[in-house]
């Protein structure tokens, strides 16, 4: 009886030790402002939630059963780092060491512990709701230290802020959603043992991706494993697209998201071309060597990119995960196949409709005939529209000669001097030669670059005619500088060229002319001076486009001596204002300068005063009369 009564007694023993135990504890640690100051000066608070605690999955564990070394009342100030593989010896077995337990043998301050992602005082099972390592919670316990300012981020900036990406992916947003059943960080990384992608066993490991996806999508990786793609990974193809490739890592999103690489529209461009648009994975897998192109030129893939959603993409022959090759009998492009295929959206289909449209063959009877097709018409293209540009050339010509002939007849005045005449030409010339040289390095791909590298036009030369005419351009612009402000003949020039506050109303002036010159014959035309609005502001935009390009151009010319003195982003900013002043200037000069040149119906079919100098008598008085009449005074008054 009394061996009976042994065991009841030791519990009683047992537990009222153990609670006064706790009890002695929290009599400091269960005080909000129990805190100490560390060395660094730092105050650290020492509070323990009792009420927490005993909820936790430690609640019934005595302090000391962690703390060993918490002996005596007080304690020693210094306690030795809590060991949980002293009760955890699972994880600790674990034959592998991932990526967090190599970082706290190796010492770093910054490894994540138990405590990281457990907590401390407070630790739940996995399956309770509140737990941080709850399936729901476990993407914000990652995120702590996997968010983009956190100290895995800083420590693997490869890695683009994969917490707030998973978040916008559909599994995040189900585990927000309150779904327990969405895959979580775990899920795909494991929990303790979380092995680099580049290690073999890892459940991230290239030819793993698909078997880890597959503990939730198992039909599709079953089809998966089975196609072209999963077939050519597992034997070793490590080119061969796996789940990630083609649906993202963190950031997975639906098909039915336009942001999303698998939406319709998005499918070519953004998740087939990056392999099979590139020449040498063609070539070495003995691909077509423009599969993307033949597609992206074809109905199905113009219409695509222009928004259709019912146009055929790669999926819609190829299949999605069941991509097999051609010649598998499985394959939904094999040829027994393809009425089938073709017939998903086209009705009636023929065995001869199947084969009117694939990718391009350039060995196939179709494409050969094409082929020598585009040939001809290139070449029609070329000698008919030539023929009519030389046609009209001949044309414009004989009118320009015409006004020629006409302008050594008539009564003139000299507008402008012969090295007036120097600098406009001068600078008409280079810059039309900076135009064609500067968006040909922008365009190397378009038509007419490929038709002047056909004649020699190669990049070297492409560089020096550019550097050539721009040095020109700016000795014009010296030269020009020069004869302002030190040749007496042009004194009063630059005077003439300012804007002032007279400009305005003469463009109003010759706005309601030009709006009424066919209803009200009483409205007068503006009077200008030698330059009117038009002139002067062509000039000025001259002037600052000139200062804005060289400046830019010279900065992206010698771009090791410019950041000796500049930040290093006035390289990207100088190439970004020289492409688009280059756009401003050119379409200013197009749409502006030649309607004023060549288009205007008074200066039709050229203006001649910026070749000769000159301009007729009359034409003077009726377009510049206060110059005119300057020039009257200043005779009579000689």
């Amino acid at each position: 009886m009394k061996k009976i009564m042994v065991l009841p007694v030791f519990l009683l023993v047992f537990s009222i030790n153990f609670l006064f135990a706790q009890d002695n504890c929290f009599d400091c640690h269960g005080e909000k402002e129990f805190t100490r100051t560390l060395e660094s000066g730092e105050e650290q608070s020492l509070f323990v939630d009792k009420e927490s605690y005993q909820q936790s999955v430690h609640g019934e564990f005595s302090c000391q059963d962690c703390h060993m070394d918490a002996e005596g009342d007080p304690h020693p100030d210094r306690l030795e780092k809590v060991q949980c593989e002293n009760c955890h010896e699972g994880i600790r077995d674990n034959t592998k060491i991932g990526i967090h337990q190599q970082l706290l043998l190796d010492g770093d301050p910054d490894a994540p512990t138990c405590s990281s992602c457990h907590g401390t005082h407070d630790i739940l099972s996995s399956t309770d709701e509140k737990s941080k390592t709850y399936s729901v919670n476990l993407p914000h316990t990652c995120g702590q230290c996997h968010q983009s300012n956190g100290k895995a981020a800083i420590r693997e900036p490869e890695i683009d802020k994969p917490y707030e990406r998973f978040e916008k992916g559909v599994h995040g947003t189900a585990l927000a959603a309150g779904n327990n059943e969405a895959a979580s960080c775990n899920d795909c990384h494991e929990s303790h043992t979380l092995l680099p992608k580049s290690d073999p066993d890892s459940p991230i490991f290239r030819t793993n991706i698909s078997k880890t996806c597959g503990k939730c999508h198992e039909d599709i990786t079953k089809e998966f494993n089975e196609s072209i793609h999963g077939v050519a990974l597992a034997r070793g193809e490590f080119d061969s697209p796996t789940c990630t490739n083609c649906h993202g890592e963190h950031e997975i999103l639906s098909p039915q998201d336009p942001n999303s690489p698998t939406f319709q529209l998005n499918l070519t461009e953004q998740t087939c071309a990056p392999c099979h648009g590139l020449l040498k994975l063609n070539e070495k897998y003995g691909f077509l060597p423009d599969i993307v192109d033949s597609y992206s030129n074809s109905y199905h893939g113009l219409a695509s990119v222009g928004g259709s959603k019912v146009a055929a993409n790669c999926t819609s022959c190829h299949g999605i995960h069941n991509i097999f090759s051609h010649y598998d009998p499985r394959s939904t492009i094999y040829p027994a196949n393809l009425k089938k295929t073709c017939g998903n959206c086209h009705l009636n289909v023929t065995e001869a409709f199947t084969k009117s449209y694939i990718h391009a063959n350039p060995a196939s009877l179709e494409d050969k005939l094409a082929s020598i097709i585009k040939e001809i018409y290139i070449w029609l293209i070329i000698v008919v529209i030539g023929g009519m540009v030389l046609h009209n050339f001949i044309i414009w010509m004989s009118y320009v000669r015409a006004k020629i002939r006409k302008l050594k007849e008539e009564e003139t005045i000299q507008r402008f001097d012969k090295w007036w005449v120097i600098q406009h030409v001068t600078t008409l010339v280079t810059f039309i030669l900076l135009v064609i040289t500067g968006f040909a390095l922008k365009f190397p791909d378009s038509w007419w670059v490929k038709a002047l590298s056909t004649i020699g036009f190669t990049e070297t030369l492409r560089g020096i005619i550019h550097r050539v005419a721009a040095v020109t351009m700016l000795l014009a612009g010296v030269y020009h500088l020069y004869y302002l402000f030190f040749v007496k003949s042009w004194k009063g020039e630059l005077n003439e060229l300012l804007p002032k506050p007279s400009d305005v109303p003469l463009f109003i002036q010759n706005i309601k002319y030009h709006l009424n010159a066919n209803k009200n014959k009483n409205v007068r035309r503006p009077r200008f001076h030698k330059y009117g609005y038009i002139e002067k502001a062509e000039y000025w935009a001259l002037i600052w486009g000139t200062v804005i390009m060289a400046f830019t151009g010279f900065v992206l010319w010698f771009p090791t001596l410019a950041t000796k003195y500049f930040p290093a982003w006035i390289i990207k900013v100088s190439e970004t204002v020289h492409f688009y002043e280059a756009i401003l200037a050119s379409l200013a000069i197009l749409l502006y300068h030649m309607f004023f040149a060549i288009f205007h119906p008074e200066d039709y079919p050229l203006n001649l005063t910026g070749f000769t100098g000159k301009i007729p008598e009359e034409e003077a008085k009726e377009r510049y009369p206060e110059w005119v009449k300057k020039i009257e005074d200043h005779s009579q008054n000689r």
